[in-house]
């Protein structure tokens, strides 16, 4: 009963297995000439995207059979009109296929020869149809086609002119026979070798080793598919087991406590980053806040100190804020600041560094990149009153303010941040009492009490109103 249960199982797996050699190679075939369709289809749309001047034939079932032109497709008058050489609109069929494209045109005699390909290289090969009744066909033709001394499996769409003349056409292949036979040979080679093992096998043992064997596989494919989706909660089966299994269960438990632990670090890290975040910059706008900036300004210091760079730093004090704040409320005094910092931002470059020190005060430091630190300040220092000085909008009421800047330069006042903190803040005061909405550079000499005394305090600034 044991040999003829075996000998039944072999006979009817050779059947079976002789019958899927057959099927899977004409299916195959099938395969080739349906992609090879599809790819001259692919084709065309490509060309008719570029040249307007064409027009195609769609038989009943929808598929283009040949396009036709009044005009050559693909040469310089073609190119001036469209300003896309062939090898631009065969690369982008090629990039939808994923496989060659080439322009062929017919000579007198009738015959086909390559104006360019994908690359847009392989002009001038000849192009032959061994499967096709007529030599050039007028229609849509799958088959093998001879290009030069290869030969494709691949997709030909003809190009006619009004009169039905064959002017050229398009070949989109499918891949060359050597490469489609290679892989039909070796699916068939591997096919043969599994029947013959299977063949080796009796079929109760195997049915019965395969059911020990492959049972457990379902369930850690499931378990991986959920440490891929990040459920750490999953339990592990088949731990309990010492063969080889039990051994890749026990793979996959350690890898899932590697999963929690990363991701309980990933937490801690963000956390991190977040506190280190929240620990230098202002809440309410998101610039540095002055523990940042106080860093970053003794940075500058040594890099200044190194003579590597010079630098100019700005304290600004917004004008008439106040006003804002007793008669819009703290809201309104908020979005200005807010807005402040958005208009400032737009005017620095990469290197330069606003921050919100508290209240309405803002700093800035400006990495000095020409040679003339005191005209680099002067621009940004003007472009910052300008904008500060357009009127804001709250709940539809216009908010004006304006912005006083004071001015030192970084190592021309001085080389320490205290001096260069307080020559910057007598240069904004000078600002204050010359008006507001200006900017004062720092000069030696510049006290409070003389602060409208010209000769000793240079003063820059636009008025509020003609910013």
């Amino acid at each position: 009963m044991t040999i003829f249960v075996l000998a039944s199982v072999m006979l009817a797996y050779a059947l079976g297995s002789g019958t899927g050699l057959l099927i899977m190679v004409r299916g195959q075939s099938r395969q080739w000439e349906h992609d090879a369709g599809l790819y001259a289809q692919v084709a065309s749309t490509a060309l008719r995207g570029i040249y307007t001047f064409v027009s195609v034939h769609i038989d009943r079932d929808g598929r283009v059979t040949w396009i036709e032109t009044g005009r050559p497709v693909g040469n310089d008058q073609s190119i001036v009109t469209t300003g896309f050489t062939p090898a631009d609109v065969l690369a982008l069929a090629s990039a939808q296929t994923g496989q060659d494209v080439w322009l062929v045109t017919a000579d007198e005699a009738g015959g086909l020869t390559s104006v360019s390909d994908s690359q847009g290289q392989g002009a001038g090969l000849r192009f032959t149809f061994p499967d096709s009744a007529d030599q050039t066909p007028k229609r849509l033709f799958t088959g093998w086609i001879e290009v030069g001394s290869s030969t494709y499996f691949a997709g030909f769409m003809p190009i006619l002119s009004r009169e039905g003349r064959l002017m050229g056409g398009l070949v989109a292949s499918v891949g060359s026979a050597e490469a489609l036979l290679a892989a039909r040979n070796q699916a068939l080679r591997t096919l043969a070798l599994l029947m013959m093992v299977t063949l080796a096998a009796s079929a109760l043992v195997a049915a019965i080793a395969l059911r020990r064997a492959f049972r457990p596989i379902p369930a850690l494919t499931g378990v991986l598919t959920a440490l891929a989706g990040n459920d750490t909660g999953v339990r592990i089966p088949f731990q309990e087991r010492t063969d080889e299994l039990g051994q890749l269960a026990t793979a996959i438990e350690t890898l899932r406590c590697a999963v929690v632990e990363r991701g309980r670090l990933r937490r801690i890290s963000e956390h991190a980053a977040v506190m280190e975040h929240r620990a230098h910059h202002d809440s309410l706008t998101g610039l540095p806040n002055r523990a940042r900036f106080t860093a970053l300004l003794d940075a500058a210091m040594q890099r200044m100190a190194a003579g590597t760079a010079a630098y100019n730093l700005m304290l600004m004090d917004l004008d008439r804020f106040k006003e804002v704040n007793d008669t819009l409320g703290h809201a309104a005094g908020d979005a200005v600041l807010v807005e402040i910092g958005l208009r400032i931002a737009p005017l620095l470059a990469p290197d330069d560094v606003v921050a919100r020190l508290g209240g309405d005060e803002f700093a800035l430091l400006q990495r000095v990149d020409g040679s003339d630190p005191v005209e680099e300040a002067q621009r940004v220092a003007r472009a910052i009153v300008s904008a500060v000085a357009r009127p804001f909008a709250y709940a539809g009421t216009p908010v004006s303010i304006g912005v006083s800047i004071g001015i030192s330069g970084i190592p021309d006042d001085g080389a320490e941040r205290s001096v260069v903190l307080k020559r910057a803040d007598l240069a904004l005061y000078v600002a204050k009492k010359e008006g507001r909405g200006r900017f004062a550079l720092y000069r030696p000499g510049m006290t409070m009490r003389i602060a409208g005394d010209e000769a000793a305090a240079s003063t820059c600034g636009l008025p509020a109103k003609n910013a």
